[in-house]
């Protein structure tokens, strides 16, 4: 057994204790005896262990473990076999300490978890993933059923407060075309294609506190729209969104044929991963503002490809160096059980580093969001997280050469993108 399914065994019986002694105070409660007489029943330290007992917030926390339990059974009878692996608990919106822990309660009742292997999409590496199946199915049976397993994304259960509750995704709230207005090629869509404008303060279409966000808005019960949206302030009347497309009127006649088809899967209609909590009147939500300052900084083999060997080379060795160090750092350990955990995590570590082959990255590299502003002079880039005049060199990921890598100025000072994007942490602005 591991520490990780000893400490989750240990906090399930604790948690059980608790339970039964909380059950039992209560009963002794309603029985008209005071915490000091219950403590004295009961062989507790004292009355505050008593109160402790019946704390609901205490109670609370308890309960986390058998929601969260009950809810990956609920989708396990669904959907049979189910995704449960590493950055699960990220979709489902608790702690990865809490998940484990309700994995563990369901393993005590039968429930199966089994480490596969699935090769990558147009790849031919493997890709391990951690399967969670009903008491008396066999680790055979996961593996020939590899096309069923349900990954997370899909279904889309999350809670917003720590495990208390779960929401799936509901059903979309409907845009009607008639309030939708289609920017053509011809008529500049091109300029900022795949951008959705919004009308400031129109129902159903608010950002919150973000002033950007990728998202998803269903259409007339059929199609939706799909790309970043921001807010207008020059839609006209009757308007409440403006879609940019680089089709031309002639190739896309009616506004339905720029967007893209509803799926039938009622758990996703959309093929995309909608954010906890990103289900917002009538936005659906996949990142918004901040999202992308989280996301990693490193090099991509496929960028690395483009560049000279010289810069492959000097990145990598960087890398190298950095897990050497970390390795150093590990071996001079004296407790050979932390030891071993720790290695066992810096294995698997690399050999992810070793198939996707991503360097560090060059300083003050930074995932952003690009938006257009056709305003803006061709050498210029609206960056408030850089200073005015600085050079700012752009990577797309992926492209197609180094032709295709803009190195651009600073310059925060353009009106129509410190209009919209204000000083955003993790957009940018360019013509």
């Amino acid at each position: 057994m591991s520490t990780t399914q000893l400490r989750a065994i240990k906090s399930i019986a604790k948690d059980e204790v608790r339970k039964a002694e909380a059950s039992q105070a209560l009963r002794l409660q309603e029985k008209g005896l005071s915490n000091v007489a219950i403590a004295e029943k009961m062989g507790l330290a004292g009355e505050s262990s008593v109160r402790a007992l019946l704390d609901p917030a205490l109670q609370e926390r308890r309960d986390i473990t058998t929601t969260t339990a009950n809810m990956l059974k609920e989708q396990v009878a669904k959907h049979k076999y189910l995704d449960v692996g590493k950055g699960t608990e990220q979709y489902i919106g608790i702690s990865e300490t809490k998940l484990k822990t309700a994995i563990e309660a369901l393993k005590e009742e039968g429930y199966r978890v089994d480490s596969i292997k699935i090769p990558q999409a147009g790849t031919n590496e493997m890709t391990r993933y951690k399967i969670l199946s009903a008491p008396g199915t066999t680790y055979s049976e996961v593996v020939k059923n590899k096309e069923k397993i349900t990954f997370y994304g899909k279904p889309q259960m999350y809670s917003n407060d720590g495990g208390r509750t779960f929401f799936g995704l509901r059903a979309p709230t409907n845009v009607s075309s008639k309030k939708i207005e289609i920017a053509y090629a011809e008529d500049g869509g091109t300029l900022k294609d795949g951008v959705i404008e919004l009308r400031p303060g129109a129902k159903d279409l608010d950002l919150g506190k973000a002033r950007y966000a990728q998202v998803r808005i269903a259409v007339d019960g059929t199609h939706y729209l799909k790309g970043m949206a921001v807010y207008a302030n020059d839609l006209p009347d009757g308007v409440d969104i403006r879609f940019n497309t680089n089709k031309s009127k002639k190739e896309a006649p009616s506004k339905l044929s720029v967007m893209k088809e509803m799926k039938s899967d009622p758990d996703n209609p959309f093929g995309a991963v909608i954010k906890p909590g990103g289900q917002r009147g009538a936005l659906n939500i996949i990142s918004e503002e901040g999202d992308w300052y989280n996301w990693s900084g490193k090099l991509s083999s496929q960028m690395l490809s483009k560049q000279p060997p010289s810069l492959a080379k000097k990145q990598l060795d960087i890398t190298y160096d950095i897990k050497r160090n970390e390795f150093d750092d590990i071996m001079q350990l004296t407790n050979p059980t932390v030891r071993k955990k720790l290695l066992e995590s810096f294995a698997d570590d690399a050999d992810a580093s070793a198939v996707h082959l991503k360097a560090i990255g060059l300083p003050r590299t930074k995932s952003h969001v690009i938006l257009p502003f056709p305003k803006m002079k061709e050498n210029e880039v609206y960056a408030p997280q850089f200073n005015d005049g600085e050079k700012v060199v752009l990577i797309r990921h992926p492209h197609g050469g180094i032709f295709e890598i803009p190195e651009l100025t600073g310059n925060n000072k353009n009106r129509d993108a410190r209009s919209i994007l204000g000083r955003a942490t993790d957009a940018m602005g360019i013509n």
